[in-house]
Parts: C-alpha cells; structure tokens; sequence
C-alpha cells in the first residue's frame, strides 16, 4: 500500500464513477451494520487514535495515513449530473407480488418496470432480516418533481401512484483530505478509514431536546466518509452489531445500574434495530441514525465493563411476541404509569404494549383520563418502581430524579411563538390551553390552544411536548395552570408533570429499580411486555 508520505509527493487525483457501497469485512456470525453519525457536512473534522489506512472504490488507489492529529474533509468538486425522478406505482417486499402486479399493469398498456432497493442483514450465512423492496414503476425518468407530478395528475391510469427519486442517480464527485499538516490530497465520493478508532468533532446529540448539544464522540470499527444527494458530507460509522450495542446501552443507561437492567436494555435494544432496521431510513445512505429517532449510539467512549458484560451476556437475544421481532419501545422514566402506544402514536398498538401502574405489586388501577386524577398524580409522590425516593434514593438514579414530578413555568409570549412556529401563523395572543383527550398513562392526546385570532389543536403526545417548549416538555403528562393573570391573559402557564419521554413500554429507571429488588431479566420484560418471549436469534 502507498504511504501518505509517498502521495503527498506528487499529485494525486482518483476519479470512479457509480461508487457503491463499500462494506466491512464482517466477522464470523456477527452482523455488520452502518450507522449515520453526520449527515449534510460542509466539512467532517476527525482525529485518528493513531495510524490508520484509507480505502477507496478503486483499491489502488489505498494508503496508510501517519499524520497524527486533526484531518478535515470536505467536498472538493461536484461533477454535474442531474438528479431524476420516477412514479412508484407498487412496492412490496415479496418479490412475486411485485412481478404480478407489473404483469397486470402492462396489461392495461402501461410501461413498467421492476426495481429493488434495500438490504438484507446477515450473521455470517444466516439471513436474520430481509428489507429488500421490490418497487414497479413507470418506465420513464422525469427531470423534476413537478414534472413528474404534472404527469401524474394527466394520467388517470396512475392514480395510486407517488413521485419518487430514480434508484439509478448516484452523485458524482470528490473529496479532498486536509492533514493535520495543511496538505491536501483529492479522492473519490466514498472512502473508508480503518485501522484506528476515530474521533469526530460536534457530533449533534438530542436535537429538539433539553439536552441539546454538540460533543466529540469516538468510534470503532471503520469510518466512512461519502458524498450524499445534497453534494454534501456523511459519516457513517461501519460497525458489528454487537459493537454498536455497546454504544447504545452506554448511551442509555448509566454502568452503575444494576445488571439485569443492563441486560434488559441490551436485548431491547437488539430487538428495536432489528425490527427497525432498513424501515426509518430507506433510500440513505445507512441503516439507522444514532439520534434518539432510531436508538441513541454514543460509540465507544464511555464503554465500560458492566456494559460490556451485559451486551455479551445476552448476544443474539430478542424479544418476540408469537414468534415475531416486538416493537421494543422504552422511555427514561415512565412516572408511575406506562402508556398504551395507541394513543401515542399512529398505530393500532400492540397487546403487548398497553399502559399499566409501574408498582412492584399489582395494587389495581388509576383512571388517569380524567382531568381531577390528573391533577392528584403529578401533585403526589406514589410509591411506584421510578419513586426513586422510594426505593431508597440509589446513587444509579440520581441524575434522574429531577424528571419524577417535575413543574417548568413558561412565559405566555414564549409560548406564542412556540405555537405559531408549529402552528406555521400566528394566533393572535394565547387565551388558554385546554386538555382535550388523555391515555391511560395520563399523557395528553390532545390540546386546544385558544388564541385571540385563532385556535390550533395539537394531536398526540411528542408533538404536545414540542409545540409547547423550543426544548420539548419532559413527557405529556401534565396539568397547565396560568399565572399572573389580567385582563384575560395570563403572564405565564405553569406545566407540573410526571416523568421523562413517551412512557410506552420498558420504564428505564422503574427496571433498575425492579433489578435492584432482585428482578431478573426475565421478569422485568415480562413485566413492561407481558405475554412475550425471549429468543436466541443467533
């Protein structure tokens, strides 16, 4: 392989067209995932743990690198190729289905064809999730989205289809490396770093939320610098399965908690990429983000053994409902009382995740839909498995403890603009809030903010959060108050809550809590997901 020494001695250009994705050698039985750190960079800062290489599409083109310190990428040409588009007329996962439904659309004198798009995730020989889409489409490229529309409203024949971007466009062009010596060298739209754990500068961490902020983070296995649909920098990080949980549990949950939590979050965590993967993020670059949209991914920085130990003891575990990967959804802190994930999201729900009282005994039920309920819940300190008070004040929960019965006082101007920005137009001054609907878990479902000119509803439980604070209400179980009132308007609103995040499924510190008493694993997922099973998927 060329030494960087070597390349900075001439003048080095590699050019490759239609760079595909280039994979991590994986390890026997351990699935290879990637996973997005950056997204639409105009530049990607990163420093090497040390010697490293560069691998390219055109492997000749290879080097070890030997600089020490901070390296700077950045996109140095674009080559010019327009992005197309195409009108999706069916997609299923089941290759057939799609043949079929391409043989009757040419019988009705449309011009089709099939595509397939996605991936298949493997542990070594063994095919663990198929979420390659089978998609049939017009047989004809347009040059814009309005184009394709204008098309698609013509043709009465294409009435159940949708515009989508053309498969076949890859973004052509080129990154150029800055040593931590100030010299460039000029590369491909994808390359690969490996050898050395990378560490990469303002990594965004909790976006739309209180903790907000950007950090240096580092990462094993490799990292890979391309150029996405925007002409612009994406990180991922390519990294075994079991790797990239490390970094999840790490993120999740402190390594003081005790150890069948640990265990708990591991499995959950395997099952929820695995059930999501290929899903949220279809057509990019990556499987999955490393945001809270997907699962929070820290990589390997805060690793630790009892996070290790957890990981490792519990590999290739999922948790499945009649025999099928569950949706394993958790929150930090439920606040007593888990939610249904009918009435927080759009779904139908599951049976498995229904809201229940989080007590280490069945002590009966609560009806927290009613508005009076409400209001004694977050105004009281029950003894439910996240009263941290409760369970003896253990030093795991402390930084937690904030979030049990929590009271945030917002100026009624703040929240004016607030609600204008999701509302997208004003409403005049806020006259009022009013709770419309609430779950099972107390969380509201749904809102009316009375305005002097209009009024907006806001619907399901995040979105309740986000409309109300720029940095998002802790969870959506809450009574509203207002303060300081005159001449019918209030100076502020005065929120008093119970817990932290959407509350569906796996109570995060209620399990360490039920761990602490001496829950295993096993009973404390057959608690927060009753009538499921723990499975070896490989």
């Amino acid at each position: 392989m060329k030494t960087l020494c070597k390349l900075l001695a001439g003048a080095v250009l590699l050019v490759a067209a239609g760079c595909t994705q280039m994979r991590y050698v994986p390890v026997a039985g351990d699935p290879i995932i990637r996973v997005g750190i950056l997204e639409d960079q105009e530049a990607v800062y990163f420093e090497p743990a040390g010697e490293f290489s560069v691998v390219c599409y055109d492997e000749k083109e290879n080097f070890e690198a030997l600089e020490k310190g901070l390296w700077k990428a950045t996109v140095h040409t674009l080559v010019p190729g327009a992005l197309t588009y195409q009108i999706q007329l069916y997609e299923s996962l089941d290759s057939d289905r799609a043949a079929e439904r391409a043989k009757a659309l040419r019988a009705k004198g449309l011009a089709v064809t099939v595509k397939s798009q996605g991936e298949q995730l493997k542990a070594g020989t063994k095919n663990l999730i198929d979420r390659i889409y089978h998609r049939v489409l017009l047989d004809r490229s347009f040059a814009t989205t309005a184009e394709a529309e204008r098309h698609l409203a013509a043709t009465p024949a294409l009435a159940q289809g949708k515009v989508v971007r053309s498969m076949d466009d890859v973004v052509m062009g080129k990154i150029a490396l800055q040593t931590p010596a100030g010299r460039t060298i000029i590369l491909t739209q994808a390359l690969r770093l490996t050898g050395a754990n990378i560490t990469l500068r303002d990594v965004e961490v909790g976006s739309g939320y209180h903790w907000a902020r950007n950090e240096a983070r580092t990462y094993g296995g490799e990292m890979e610098l391309r150029i996405n649909a925007k002409g612009r920098l994406t990180a991922i990080n390519v990294v075994p399965l079991e790797l990239y949980l490390r970094g999840v549990v790490a993120g999740e949950m402190a390594n003081s908690f005790p150890e069948e939590a640990l265990k708990a979050q591991a499995i959950i965590s395997r099952t929820m990429f695995l059930n999501s993967f290929g899903r949220f993020h279809r057509g990019a670059e990556f499987d999955v983000c490393d945001d809270v949209h997907c699962q929070a991914y820290i990589g390997i920085g805060k690793n630790s053994d009892p996070v290790e130990k957890a990981v490792h003891d519990t590999k290739g575990l999922v948790l499945t409902y009649n025999d099928a990967l569950c949706t394993a959804s958790y929150s930090a802190m439920c606040g007593g009382h888990t939610a249904s994930a009918a009435e927080v999201w759009d779904s139908d729900g599951e049976p498995y995740l229904t809201g229940r009282l989080d007590t280490p005994t069945e002590i009966g039920r609560f009806d927290l839909t009613r508005e009076e309920n409400v209001r004694v819940w977050v105004n009281s300190r029950p003894e439910v498995c996240c009263n941290l008070e409760a369970a003896g004040n253990p030093d795991f929960g402390r930084y937690a403890e904030k979030y049990f019965r929590w009271e945030q006082r917002i100026a009624r101007t703040d929240l004016e603009k607030s609600i204008a920005d999701y509302a997208g137009a004003s409403i005049g001054q806020l006259v009022d809030i009013i709770p419309l609907e609430r779950g099972t878990s107390g969380r509201l479902i749904s809102i009316n903010c009375i305005g002097t000119e209009e009024s907006v509803k806001i619907h399901k439980e995040l979105n309740i959060r986000r409309a109300l604070s720029k940095s998002t209400l802790y969870s959506a179980c809450f009574t509203i108050e207002k303060e300081g009132v005159k001449d019918g308007l209030a100076e502020s609103f005065i929120f008093r809550g119970a817990g932290w995040g959407h509350g569906v499924g796996l109570c995060q510190l209620g399990a360490a809590v039920r761990a602490k008493r001496g829950d295993s694993v096993s009973a404390i997922l057959k608690h927060y997901y009753p009538g499921t099973q723990i499975k070896q998927l490989y």
